[in-house]
This record gives structure tokens, C-alpha cells and sequence, in this order.
């Protein structure tokens, strides 16, 4: 199980890169900055069809922390998450095959 989490957090990475180009992009050919371009706005602008998914997240995550994750801009999310999980599944896959090999 273990090792199907890991496998997870890196086959992701491309598809977090990827919504970091993207991000980027809206940045360059838009008015938004950096900064102004959030998980909320990139969500209701370019993937709105996920916004019956974010109103059913508030029922489950409490509203004033779902409201500050959607409000930290997108590029600097999804790049620190796709260095995170990354690096995490990295070690945790190194970690498995050293307790498998020391069995």
C-alpha cells in the first residue's frame, strides 16, 4: 500500500507541473500577477466544471481553511506540492526498498 502512495505522489508531479506552466502562462498573456492569480480564481476561470467538487469540499473541510487554501496564489502552491510529493515519494520508495532488502 505503501508503495502505490508513493508511485502516486511521483507519477502526479507531471500533471502539478504542468498546472505551473499553465499557471505561468495565464500570468504572462493576462493582467494577473503572481500573486493575484489564486487556486480560486484559476479554478473558476479555467476549471469550472470543478466548482460543484470545491462547494462540496466545504461541507467536509472547514470554511475558514478551505478558504485560505483556494486564496494562496497557484503558481507558488502547485510548485512547493510537486517538490513536496515529489521528494516524499522518493523517500518513501528508498525507505521501502531498504526495510525490503534488510529483511
Amino acid at each position: 500500500m505503501l508503495r502505490i502512495i508513493a508511485c502516486l505522489c511521483i507519477w502526479t508531479t507531471p500533471i502539478q507541473v504542468a498546472l505551473v506552466l499553465w499557471g505561468v502562462y495565464i500570468v504572462a498573456v493576462s493582467d494577473y500577477s503572481l500573486y493575484s492569480l489564486t487556486n480560486f480564481e484559476f479554478i473558476t476561470n479555467q476549471l469550472s466544471f470543478l466548482l460543484p467538487a470545491i462547494d462540496w469540499i466545504y461541507t467536509l473541510i472547514s470554511k475558514p481553511l478551505l478558504d485560505w487554501i483556494l486564496s494562496i496564489p497557484i503558481v507558488f502552491h502547485q510548485t512547493v506540492k510537486a517538490v513536496a510529493s515529489t521528494w516524499f515519494g522518493i523517500w518513501l520508495l528508498r525507505n521501502l526498498d531498504r526495510n525490503y532488502n534488510s529483511l
